[in-house]
């Protein structure tokens, strides 16, 4: 991961910037340069300081998130017994990332985006009244109706579909018949064939459908060339998150490409 940010980095700064590393990286600017970053900063610093502390939604939002990440990381990590493996008596296949998605966005729509308050009014009658102000939710449907990128959705959701399809349509198997001619080659560069195939088709489809596609097509080769099935599984499983070229290919690309601002040329390109 950090070879890969350097690179990138590199390749950024590069492309956008020019090959002037000493401009870029503000070496030798001149000093009314210098008093325009200067003011920049100042004004940015400003805007910040206008946020203010964080609110009781946002406060509850990110303790929300955290524990989307914790319920996440726990529910089946596979060197201890996960949550989902034990406290219920179901198959863990009924209990997925997505059921946990699904229970915290529900919490969402539930939980008071402020600290409810009693209030206290005279009615004119001989006992005081005690009224609940009750805030809205941290989320409402028409907030995920009008903001929530269904574009998005679809977009993902055609990714797992293409690759379930591939699943079920023998072309997987089909792409394992094809690799068997790769024992005849080192194990060094079946590695790179497999980086490049598995990196060419994550264009397409999401990560983790790649590697769900894959992984078993992988270490069906290993067995067949025999040589050690991490050999091959670790380089592909790495491989599948280079998808930086089409929307389809990962949630970011297809977030930032819903925006309007990009087209698919742009992400080619770079």
């Amino acid at each position: 991961m950090i070879v890969m940010l350097v690179f990138s980095y590199i390749w950024m700064q590069t492309m956008f910037l020019g090959f002037n590393f000493r401009k870029n990286f503000g070496c030798g600017v001149s000093p009314e340069e210098k008093a325009k970053k200067m003011q920049a900063y100042k004004v940015i610093r400003r805007e910040y300081s206008k946020l203010g502390s964080m609110t009781f939604a946002e406060i509850s939002v990110l303790n929300l998130f955290v524990l989307l990440v914790l319920l996440w990381f726990t529910r089946d990590p596979g060197f201890m017994p996960g949550w989902a493996t034990n406290s219920f008596n179901l198959n863990k296949q009924y209990i997925t990332d997505t059921t946990v998605a699904i229970f915290i966005s529900l919490l969402m729509f539930s939980f008071p985006s402020e600290v409810p308050t009693f209030t206290f009014r005279n009615s004119g009658e001989s006992d005081d009244k005690k009224k609940i102000q009750v805030p809205s939710a941290l989320l409402s449907w028409k907030t995920v109706n009008e903001k929530l990128p269904w574009g998005v959705v679809l977009l993902l959701g055609g990714g797992f579909a293409l690759a379930k399809g591939s699943k079920e349509s023998g072309l997987s198997h089909w792409l394992g018949d094809k690799l068997m001619p790769l024992e005849s080659i080192p194990p060094a560069g079946i590695a790179v064939i497999i980086c490049l195939l598995v990196a060419t088709f994550t264009e397409c489809t999401t990560n983790a459908a790649s590697v769900t596609l894959f992984l078993p097509i992988l270490a069906s080769l290993a067995k067949v060339i025999q040589i050690h099935p991490l050999y091959i599984m670790v380089p592909g499983t790495l491989s599948a998150s280079l998808s930086f070229m089409l929307p389809v290919a990962t949630p970011a690309n297809a977030i930032v490409f819903s925006n309007g601002y990009l087209k698919v040329t742009d992400m080619v390109k770079a």
